[in-house]
Protein backbone atom coordinates (compact mmCIF):
# COMPACT_ATOMS: atom_id res chain seq x y z
CA UNK A 1 0.00 0.00 0.00
CA UNK A 2 0.86 3.49 -0.67
CA UNK A 3 0.74 4.62 3.08
CA UNK A 4 3.26 1.80 4.09
CA UNK A 5 6.49 4.27 3.85
CA UNK A 6 4.61 6.81 5.87
CA UNK A 7 3.24 4.57 8.57
CA UNK A 8 7.88 3.13 8.51
CA UNK A 9 8.88 6.74 8.22
CA UNK A 10 6.48 7.71 11.77
CA UNK A 11 7.91 4.86 13.74
CA UNK A 12 11.49 5.90 12.62
CA UNK A 13 10.68 9.22 13.34
CA UNK A 14 9.31 8.57 17.26
CA UNK A 15 12.45 6.75 17.60
CA UNK A 16 14.75 9.92 16.81
CA UNK A 17 16.36 12.61 18.32
CA UNK A 18 18.15 15.96 16.71
CA UNK A 19 21.27 16.46 17.92
CA UNK A 20 23.86 19.48 18.73
CA UNK A 21 23.88 21.31 15.54
CA UNK A 22 27.77 21.31 13.60
CA UNK A 23 28.65 24.56 12.32
CA UNK A 24 31.33 26.90 11.50
CA UNK A 25 32.15 28.90 14.75
CA UNK A 26 34.80 31.12 12.53
CA UNK A 27 31.56 31.82 10.11
CA UNK A 28 34.20 31.21 7.53
CA UNK A 29 31.51 28.65 6.36
CA UNK A 30 28.22 30.76 7.19
CA UNK A 31 25.92 28.79 5.08
CA UNK A 32 25.82 25.09 6.04
CA UNK A 33 24.66 23.71 9.55
CA UNK A 34 24.58 20.06 10.10
CA UNK A 35 22.17 18.70 12.47
CA UNK A 36 23.33 15.08 13.45
CA UNK A 37 19.94 12.25 14.01
CA UNK A 38 20.64 9.67 16.09
CA UNK A 39 18.34 6.81 17.97
CA UNK A 40 16.59 6.65 21.26
CA UNK A 41 16.17 2.96 21.35
CA UNK A 42 19.18 1.06 22.49
CA UNK A 43 21.24 -0.73 19.69
CA UNK A 44 20.81 -4.30 19.14
CA UNK A 45 24.06 -6.10 20.07
CA UNK A 46 24.03 -7.83 16.34
CA UNK A 47 24.93 -5.71 13.93
CA UNK A 48 23.42 -5.13 10.16
CA UNK A 49 23.94 -7.88 7.58
CA UNK A 50 24.36 -5.36 4.61
CA UNK A 51 26.93 -3.55 3.38
CA UNK A 52 27.13 -0.47 1.12
CA UNK A 53 27.78 -0.77 -2.69
CA UNK A 54 31.56 0.54 -2.22
CA UNK A 55 32.17 -2.13 0.36
CA UNK A 56 30.77 -4.30 -1.90
CA UNK A 57 32.90 -3.08 -5.09
CA UNK A 58 36.19 -3.71 -2.84
CA UNK A 59 34.84 -7.57 -2.07
CA UNK A 60 33.70 -8.78 -5.60
CA UNK A 61 31.03 -7.30 -6.67
CA UNK A 62 30.71 -6.19 -10.70
CA UNK A 63 28.80 -3.59 -12.05
CA UNK A 64 29.10 -4.05 -15.51
CA UNK A 65 27.92 -1.34 -18.50
CA UNK A 66 24.91 -2.80 -20.99
CA UNK A 67 25.52 -0.90 -23.08
CA UNK A 68 21.93 0.90 -22.93
CA UNK A 69 22.15 4.63 -20.94
CA UNK A 70 19.38 3.68 -18.49
CA UNK A 71 20.72 0.57 -17.17
CA UNK A 72 23.62 -0.76 -15.84
CA UNK A 73 24.10 -4.96 -14.60
CA UNK A 74 25.29 -5.58 -10.95
CA UNK A 75 26.54 -9.34 -9.60
CA UNK A 76 26.68 -9.91 -6.27
CA UNK A 77 28.74 -12.80 -5.38
CA UNK A 78 28.80 -12.04 -2.01
CA UNK A 79 26.99 -13.73 0.79
CA UNK A 80 25.00 -10.64 2.40
CA UNK A 81 22.94 -7.91 0.83
CA UNK A 82 24.50 -4.87 -0.68
CA UNK A 83 22.40 -0.99 -0.45
CA UNK A 84 23.03 0.61 -3.21
CA UNK A 85 21.87 4.43 -2.37
CA UNK A 86 20.21 7.04 -4.34
CA UNK A 87 22.07 8.37 -6.85
CA UNK A 88 25.43 6.96 -6.01
CA UNK A 89 27.85 7.85 -9.21
CA UNK A 90 28.93 4.87 -10.72
CA UNK A 91 33.01 5.49 -12.01
CA UNK A 92 34.49 3.32 -14.56
CA UNK A 93 36.23 3.61 -17.87
CA UNK A 94 32.85 4.22 -19.53
CA UNK A 95 30.04 6.76 -19.25
CA UNK A 96 29.31 7.92 -15.72
CA UNK A 97 25.88 6.58 -14.37
CA UNK A 98 24.08 7.55 -11.35
CA UNK A 99 22.02 5.59 -9.52
CA UNK A 100 17.86 6.60 -9.79
CA UNK A 101 16.63 5.25 -6.49
CA UNK A 102 17.79 3.22 -3.96
CA UNK A 103 17.98 -0.17 -3.63
CA UNK A 104 19.06 -4.06 -2.63
CA UNK A 105 20.74 -6.49 -3.76
CA UNK A 106 20.36 -10.00 -1.98
CA UNK A 107 23.08 -12.11 -1.94
CA UNK A 108 24.08 -14.57 -5.20
CA UNK A 109 21.87 -12.03 -6.96
CA UNK A 110 22.13 -10.95 -10.53
CA UNK A 111 20.13 -8.14 -11.84
CA UNK A 112 19.74 -4.68 -13.86
CA UNK A 113 19.64 -1.25 -11.56
CA UNK A 114 18.22 1.45 -12.79
CA UNK A 115 20.23 4.75 -13.90
CA UNK A 116 20.56 7.66 -15.37
CA UNK A 117 23.57 9.18 -17.53
CA UNK A 118 25.73 12.54 -15.97
CA UNK A 119 28.61 12.62 -18.39
CA UNK A 120 26.52 13.15 -21.98
CA UNK A 121 29.64 13.23 -23.63
CA UNK A 122 31.07 10.12 -23.20
CA UNK A 123 30.30 7.02 -24.98
CA UNK A 124 28.82 3.98 -23.43
CA UNK A 125 31.33 0.96 -23.73
CA UNK A 126 29.94 -2.19 -23.49
CA UNK A 127 30.64 -4.72 -20.80
CA UNK A 128 33.02 -2.47 -18.69
CA UNK A 129 32.73 -2.21 -15.62
CA UNK A 130 32.50 0.30 -13.02
CA UNK A 131 35.22 0.16 -10.09
CA UNK A 132 33.93 2.79 -7.77
CA UNK A 133 31.01 5.12 -6.63
CA UNK A 134 30.96 8.86 -5.48
CA UNK A 135 28.62 11.23 -4.19
CA UNK A 136 26.56 13.05 -6.16
CA UNK A 137 26.14 17.04 -5.23
CA UNK A 138 22.21 17.27 -4.24
CA UNK A 139 21.79 19.93 -7.09
CA UNK A 140 21.34 17.19 -9.25
CA UNK A 141 19.79 14.77 -6.54
CA UNK A 142 16.98 17.21 -5.75
CA UNK A 143 16.61 17.74 -9.32
CA UNK A 144 16.25 13.80 -9.58
CA UNK A 145 13.37 13.22 -6.82
CA UNK A 146 11.46 15.77 -7.86
CA UNK A 147 11.59 14.12 -11.35
CA UNK A 148 11.09 10.73 -10.39
CA UNK A 149 8.01 11.87 -7.66
CA UNK A 150 5.84 13.68 -10.08
CA UNK A 151 6.73 11.90 -13.10
CA UNK A 152 7.41 8.38 -11.89
CA UNK A 153 10.54 8.58 -13.85
CA UNK A 154 14.01 10.83 -14.86
CA UNK A 155 13.71 12.10 -18.51
CA UNK A 156 17.53 12.20 -19.45
CA UNK A 157 17.41 15.21 -21.82
CA UNK A 158 16.25 17.11 -19.12
CA UNK A 159 18.86 15.55 -16.51
CA UNK A 160 21.86 16.80 -19.42
CA UNK A 161 20.75 19.93 -19.45
CA UNK A 162 20.83 20.32 -15.46
CA UNK A 163 24.00 18.86 -15.44
CA UNK A 164 25.26 21.76 -18.19
CA UNK A 165 23.36 24.53 -16.76
CA UNK A 166 25.24 23.51 -12.96
CA UNK A 167 28.44 23.02 -14.32
CA UNK A 168 28.10 26.74 -16.13
CA UNK A 169 27.09 28.43 -13.16
CA UNK A 170 29.52 26.74 -11.01
CA UNK A 171 32.46 27.65 -13.29
CA UNK A 172 33.48 24.06 -13.79
CA UNK A 173 34.96 22.65 -16.95
CA UNK A 174 34.32 19.11 -18.06
CA UNK A 175 34.56 18.66 -21.39
CA UNK A 176 32.67 15.62 -21.36
CA UNK A 177 29.62 17.46 -19.01
CA UNK A 178 30.57 14.95 -16.18
CA UNK A 179 28.62 16.10 -12.84
CA UNK A 180 31.61 14.61 -10.52
CA UNK A 181 34.06 17.47 -11.98
CA UNK A 182 32.32 19.38 -9.68
CA UNK A 183 34.60 18.21 -6.75
CA UNK A 184 37.22 19.02 -8.97
CA UNK A 185 36.61 22.61 -9.32
CA UNK A 186 35.95 22.31 -5.23
CA UNK A 187 37.53 19.31 -3.59
CA UNK A 188 40.12 20.91 -1.90
CA UNK A 189 37.40 23.03 0.27
CA UNK A 190 35.18 20.16 0.40
CA UNK A 191 37.56 18.10 2.03
CA UNK A 192 39.45 20.62 4.47
CA UNK A 193 35.65 21.56 5.56
CA UNK A 194 34.69 18.45 6.07
CA UNK A 195 36.50 18.38 9.42
CA UNK A 196 33.79 20.83 11.07
CA UNK A 197 31.16 18.38 10.98
CA UNK A 198 32.55 14.83 12.36
CA UNK A 199 30.39 11.92 12.71
CA UNK A 200 29.30 10.29 16.56
CA UNK A 201 28.77 7.17 17.29
CA UNK A 202 25.76 5.44 16.70
CA UNK A 203 24.47 8.09 14.53
CA UNK A 204 21.78 7.22 11.49
CA UNK A 205 21.08 10.45 9.93
CA UNK A 206 21.59 13.57 9.18
CA UNK A 207 20.02 16.90 8.11
CA UNK A 208 22.00 19.47 6.49
CA UNK A 209 20.83 23.11 6.23
CA UNK A 210 22.50 24.73 3.15
CA UNK A 211 22.02 28.59 2.43
CA UNK A 212 18.07 28.12 2.15
CA UNK A 213 17.56 24.39 1.30
CA UNK A 214 17.46 21.37 3.77
CA UNK A 215 18.77 18.04 2.85
CA UNK A 216 17.92 14.72 4.77
CA UNK A 217 19.53 11.19 5.00
CA UNK A 218 18.23 8.66 7.16
CA UNK A 219 19.79 5.22 7.22
CA UNK A 220 18.39 2.11 8.91
CA UNK A 221 22.12 1.42 10.87
CA UNK A 222 24.83 3.41 11.89
CA UNK A 223 26.85 1.20 10.50
CA UNK A 224 25.92 1.82 6.95
CA UNK A 225 25.79 6.01 7.77
CA UNK A 226 29.37 5.04 8.72
CA UNK A 227 30.34 3.55 5.77
CA UNK A 228 28.34 6.32 2.98
CA UNK A 229 29.04 9.72 5.69
CA UNK A 230 32.40 10.77 3.86
CA UNK A 231 29.55 11.03 0.65
CA UNK A 232 26.87 12.11 2.76
CA UNK A 233 28.43 15.10 3.58
CA UNK A 234 30.04 15.86 0.61
CA UNK A 235 27.28 16.05 -1.49
CA UNK A 236 25.67 18.52 0.30
CA UNK A 237 29.30 20.58 1.24
CA UNK A 238 30.16 20.77 -2.41
CA UNK A 239 26.71 23.18 -2.65
CA UNK A 240 27.65 25.31 0.14
CA UNK A 241 31.20 25.59 -1.18
CA UNK A 242 29.91 26.08 -4.77
CA UNK A 243 27.50 28.24 -4.01
CA UNK A 244 28.79 30.73 -1.67
CA UNK A 245 25.89 32.92 0.55
CA UNK A 246 25.60 34.62 4.20
CA UNK A 247 22.07 32.87 5.28
CA UNK A 248 21.52 29.58 6.53
CA UNK A 249 17.65 27.86 7.08
CA UNK A 250 17.24 28.70 11.16
CA UNK A 251 16.86 25.90 13.38
CA UNK A 252 12.98 26.27 14.00
CA UNK A 253 12.46 25.33 10.80
CA UNK A 254 14.98 21.96 10.99
CA UNK A 255 12.86 21.07 14.01
CA UNK A 256 9.62 20.21 12.38
CA UNK A 257 11.28 18.85 9.12
CA UNK A 258 10.60 15.31 10.21
CA UNK A 259 7.25 15.76 10.71
CA UNK A 260 6.59 17.32 7.70
CA UNK A 261 8.40 14.40 5.81
CA UNK A 262 6.05 12.04 7.27
CA UNK A 263 3.37 14.34 5.99
CA UNK A 264 4.66 14.25 2.63
CA UNK A 265 5.20 10.50 2.70
CA UNK A 266 1.25 10.30 2.61
CA UNK A 267 1.19 10.90 -1.25
CA UNK A 268 3.58 8.19 -2.20
CA UNK A 269 4.26 6.10 -4.93
CA UNK A 270 5.73 2.89 -5.55
CA UNK A 271 8.84 2.88 -8.05
CA UNK A 272 9.89 -0.65 -8.55
CA UNK A 273 12.95 -2.51 -9.85
CA UNK A 274 11.20 -5.43 -11.33
CA UNK A 275 14.18 -7.61 -11.14
CA UNK A 276 14.63 -7.03 -7.32
CA UNK A 277 11.00 -6.40 -6.73
CA UNK A 278 11.53 -9.07 -4.00
CA UNK A 279 14.13 -6.88 -2.09
CA UNK A 280 12.47 -4.15 -0.79
CA UNK A 281 10.37 -1.17 -2.41
CA UNK A 282 11.12 2.37 -2.91
CA UNK A 283 8.74 4.50 -2.99
CA UNK A 284 9.04 8.72 -3.60
CA UNK A 285 7.16 11.69 -2.82
CA UNK A 286 6.55 14.96 -3.73
CA UNK A 287 4.19 17.65 -1.55
CA UNK A 288 4.54 20.74 0.39
CA UNK A 289 7.91 21.44 -1.27
CA UNK A 290 9.68 18.33 -0.09
CA UNK A 291 10.71 15.62 -2.52
CA UNK A 292 12.24 12.45 -1.34
CA UNK A 293 12.40 8.73 -1.42
CA UNK A 294 12.44 5.56 1.00
CA UNK A 295 13.49 2.22 0.87
CA UNK A 296 11.47 -0.34 3.31
CA UNK A 297 12.37 -4.07 3.57
CA UNK A 298 10.69 -6.15 5.97
CA UNK A 299 8.68 -3.56 7.52
CA UNK A 300 11.72 -1.49 8.28
CA UNK A 301 13.50 1.84 7.02
CA UNK A 302 16.54 1.15 5.22
CA UNK A 303 17.62 4.47 3.72
CA UNK A 304 15.53 7.65 3.06
CA UNK A 305 16.83 10.97 1.10
CA UNK A 306 14.81 13.57 0.99
CA UNK A 307 15.16 17.31 -0.05
CA UNK A 308 13.16 20.67 0.89
CA UNK A 309 13.19 23.96 -0.79
CA UNK A 310 12.68 26.90 2.51
CA UNK A 311 13.21 29.86 -0.11
CA UNK A 312 12.94 33.33 1.25
CA UNK A 313 13.17 31.68 4.84
CA UNK A 314 17.02 31.87 5.22
CA UNK A 315 18.41 34.37 7.88
CA UNK A 316 22.19 35.79 8.02
CA UNK A 317 24.74 33.27 9.87
CA UNK A 318 26.02 36.06 11.98
CA UNK A 319 22.81 36.88 13.82
CA UNK A 320 21.93 32.86 14.52
CA UNK A 321 26.13 32.27 16.07
CA UNK A 322 24.66 32.96 19.00
CA UNK A 323 21.35 30.62 18.78
CA UNK A 324 23.68 28.12 17.60
CA UNK A 325 25.83 27.68 20.64
CA UNK A 326 22.85 28.17 22.99
CA UNK A 327 21.32 25.32 20.93
CA UNK A 328 25.08 23.30 21.18
CA UNK A 329 25.27 23.81 24.72
CA UNK A 330 21.70 22.36 25.77
CA UNK A 331 21.75 19.59 23.53
CA UNK A 332 24.95 18.19 24.86
CA UNK A 333 23.90 18.51 28.71
CA UNK A 334 20.43 17.23 27.62
CA UNK A 335 21.40 14.18 25.48
CA UNK A 336 24.82 13.33 27.44
CA UNK A 337 23.38 10.15 28.87
CA UNK A 338 22.24 9.05 25.27
CA UNK A 339 26.01 10.08 23.75
CA UNK A 340 26.96 7.63 26.45
CA UNK A 341 25.18 5.15 26.00
CA UNK A 342 25.47 4.72 22.24
CA UNK A 343 29.05 5.19 22.46
CA UNK A 344 29.24 2.00 25.07
CA UNK A 345 27.10 0.05 22.84
CA UNK A 346 28.31 0.89 19.63
CA UNK A 347 31.83 0.07 19.91
CA UNK A 348 31.74 -3.82 20.46
CA UNK A 349 28.53 -4.00 17.75
CA UNK A 350 31.13 -1.91 15.29
CA UNK A 351 33.92 -4.43 15.87
CA UNK A 352 32.04 -7.22 14.82
CA UNK A 353 30.64 -5.82 11.85
CA UNK A 354 34.08 -4.90 10.58
CA UNK A 355 35.42 -8.67 11.45
CA UNK A 356 31.85 -9.79 9.45
CA UNK A 357 33.41 -7.44 6.75
CA UNK A 358 36.43 -9.27 6.40
CA UNK A 359 35.17 -12.21 6.59
CA UNK A 360 32.55 -12.21 3.84
CA UNK A 361 33.06 -14.76 0.93
CA UNK A 362 30.65 -15.56 -2.39
CA UNK A 363 27.75 -17.00 -2.03
CA UNK A 364 27.55 -20.93 -2.51
CA UNK A 365 26.43 -22.37 -5.64
CA UNK A 366 27.41 -18.86 -7.16
CA UNK A 367 30.42 -17.96 -9.94
CA UNK A 368 31.39 -14.42 -11.49
CA UNK A 369 31.94 -16.67 -14.78
CA UNK A 370 29.66 -16.26 -17.30
CA UNK A 371 27.46 -13.99 -15.69
CA UNK A 372 24.06 -12.74 -17.51
CA UNK A 373 23.06 -9.38 -18.68
CA UNK A 374 19.42 -8.62 -17.80
CA UNK A 375 16.98 -6.46 -19.43
CA UNK A 376 15.08 -3.71 -17.08
CA UNK A 377 12.14 -5.87 -16.04
CA UNK A 378 13.45 -9.69 -16.89
CA UNK A 379 13.78 -12.17 -14.42
CA UNK A 380 16.85 -14.07 -13.39
CA UNK A 381 15.22 -17.55 -14.62
CA UNK A 382 16.73 -20.69 -15.83
CA UNK A 383 15.01 -21.27 -19.86
CA UNK A 384 13.20 -24.24 -20.20
CA UNK A 385 11.93 -23.45 -23.22
CA UNK A 386 12.39 -26.07 -26.20
CA UNK A 387 14.51 -25.13 -28.81
CA UNK A 388 13.07 -24.73 -32.27
CA UNK A 389 13.35 -27.52 -34.78
CA UNK A 390 15.38 -26.86 -38.11
CA UNK A 391 13.02 -26.51 -41.30
CA UNK A 392 12.15 -29.31 -43.43
CA UNK A 393 14.50 -29.60 -46.49
CA UNK A 394 11.85 -28.72 -48.97
CA UNK A 395 10.71 -25.39 -47.08
CA UNK A 396 14.27 -24.54 -46.65
CA UNK A 397 15.44 -24.79 -50.62
CA UNK A 398 12.04 -22.48 -50.85
CA UNK A 399 13.40 -19.75 -48.72
CA UNK A 400 16.81 -20.26 -49.93
CA UNK A 401 15.38 -19.77 -53.48
CA UNK A 402 13.15 -16.74 -52.50
CA UNK A 403 15.92 -14.42 -51.08
CA UNK A 404 18.21 -14.82 -54.32
CA UNK A 405 15.71 -13.33 -56.52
Amino acid sequence: MATSLAETLQRTVDGLVIGPPLYDPTANLPNMVVYPLFPTAPLSTEPPHVITLAQGLRRGVRLSDTGVVSQVHVDNPLSTTILVGESEILVGPTQLRSVQFSCLVPPGRRASLPVNCVEAGQPTVYKAEFTDSVACPWYLRAFKLEQLARHGENHQHRIWDRIKEYLQHTGTVSSTQDISAIYDQFGDDVDSLSQIFPLRAGQVGCICAVAQDLFVEIFGEPEVLEDRYENVLRSALVEAVAHPAREVIPGASVRTLLSELVEACHSSKVVQNRSLRDAGRTQVFAAGGIAGSGLVAEGALVHLTAHKRCWGFGRPFSEQLGELETDRRLREGELEDLFDRLEHDYAPRRKRYRSYLKGLQPAASRTLEGAAYFEDGEDETVDTAPRPLPLNPTLHRFFLELFRR
